[in-house]
């Protein structure tokens, strides 16, 4: 606001009017707080005449009203609105005519109990306090005290001054939507590429992937040895596109045959090389042991010198007499072989196995020996098998392999492990296996 230019004296009563520009142009200054507001400097004493302050106002074109003292202290505000409201009644001009201010605050024709905020009241606080009154107070003017010294403010141009804030408040929300669209339109498009990079790229380890597995399938066995003294089969299924378990089967001479089913610990690549590294350097020293037990030990010391990832592996690995049914095996840490008789029975051996291969470097393994007569089959599993899951969380069991290999009425070892293939998906319902799944079956002919 600025100073008071102007002095208006009448009768005697000298009134000081604020020199401001019509109030058209706050709303565009953005104002904060009701000190930054043009204010009238409309302050008169009580003592003046109505008619008087009426052709007063008619001068003060800037005033929206004044602010009534009886000395110094402030009795009310009278608005242009409420003093054309009084004149315009019927004798009053011969009322009033030689009356003073004071008459009307007797008559309740001023508001007595104004709304008086300091300067450094919000615009929005002082728009939402004077808005909140009667609506037929809603728009009288308000008093705003700056420097201990009173003024009135209309509250036209308060509600100017709100407008300009919320348009304000509207502008920079909106600008700030763009630049928030913006900014997502540009994550967007390079989420988008690091998608694609990131689609391409697992294309492309897919491919690599599955060029991995069909390496790894060719590597195991596709079908038994032929001979007329034995017969069998084996699957692996595994987890992930490539898996940590294995079987193998080998001849030793005319007379043995060596099988294997293993399971490494971990899944997918690292678990998968570890694997192919075992299945070497069994086939490496198998040859020059005729002790599965002292096999899997020469097997055990060596992965110590190779073994940088510390992985182990559990494993059966067993020689098959062939002339005489002989099965000698070393267990390292495995699930024992199940043994079906020729006349239905099921055997689970349970004796004490060997330790783990790989996990230490000094490890006494020893060899175990079962008979098989002509029609005697063993099946030799990975844990895989027994941890499937079903969807309520049911684990499928030592106890039901067993019951399944009982009840299975399956002859031959390629329909044994198709029917437990079976009953596995069957059990499983969809629900996709957590571990790799490996069986050898072999059935002894005599």
């Amino acid at each position: 606001m600025t100073e008071p230019t102007g002095a208006y004296e009448y009768k005697d009563q000298l009134f000081l009017m604020q020199s401001n520009p019509e109030p058209a142009s706050p709303a565009t200054e953005l104002c904060q707080t009701l000190g930054q507001l043009p204010l009238a400097d409309a302050a008169v004493e009580a003592n003046l005449n109505v008619l008087e302050l009426e052709q007063l106002l008619a001068v003060a074109h800037t005033w929206p009203g004044c602010i009534i003292r009886d000395n110094e202290a402030i009795i009310g505000i009278l608005s242009r609105r409420r003093l054309a409201a009084a004149l315009s009644r019927r004798f009053a001009r011969d009322l009033f005519a030689k009356a003073s201010l004071h008459k009307l605050v007797e008559l309740n024709l001023v508001d007595a109990s104004p709304l008086v905020f300091s300067q450094d009241t919000t615009v929005s606080e002082c728009s939402r306090t004077a808005l909140a009154r009667e609506p037929a107070m809603a728009y009288e003017p308000v008093i705003v005290m700056r420097h201990g010294s009173p003024y009135l403010l209309e509250v036209d141009i308060l509600m100017r001054a709100q407008s300009a804030l919320l348009q304000q408040a509207n502008a920079e929300l909106l600008a700030s939507e763009q630049r928030l669209e913006a900014e997502v339109a540009k994550r967007t498009l390079e989420l988008k590429r690091t998608n694609a990079d990131l689609l391409e790229k697992q294309l492309q380890i897919d491919a690599e992937l599955e060029v991995a597995r069909n390496i790894q399938q060719s590597i195991l066995p596709a079908q038994f040895p032929v001979d007329h003294r034995y017969d069998g089969d084996a699957f692996m299924k595994a987890a992930r596109m490539i898996g940590g378990d294995f079987y193998d089967l080998f001849t030793l001479d005319e007379h043995r045959l060596a099988m294997v089913v293993a399971d490494v610990s971990g899944k997918g690549v690292p678990a998968a090389l570890f694997m192919m590294l075992v299945r070497a350097i069994l086939q490496d020293v198998a040859p020059e042991h005729r002790s599965p037990a002292d096999c899997v030990a020469r097997v055990n010391e060596l992965l110590g010198t190779r073994n940088q990832v510390s992985l182990f592996v559990t494993l059966v690995y067993g020689i098959l007499d062939v002339t005489c049914g002989t099965f000698v095996f070393c267990n390292g840490g495995h699930s024992m072989p199940y043994l079906r008789r020729a006349n239905g029975s099921v055997e689970y051996l349970t004796e004490r196995g060997s330790p783990l291969v790989g996990l230490l470097d000094e490890a006494s393994y020893r060899d175990l020996e079962v008979k098989l007569q002509p029609g005697d089959s063993l099946l030799l599993v990975t844990d895989g098998i027994a941890e499937r899951f079903a969807p309520d969380g049911l684990k499928f069991g030592h106890q039901r392999l067993l019951q399944f290999i009982q009840e299975c009425q399956a002859v031959s070892p390629t329909e044994t492990l198709q029917a437990l293939n079976a009953e596995l998906e069957r059990f499983s319902a969809g629900l996709a296996q957590s571990d790799d799944v490996t069986a050898l079956m072999l059935r002894y002919k005599g």
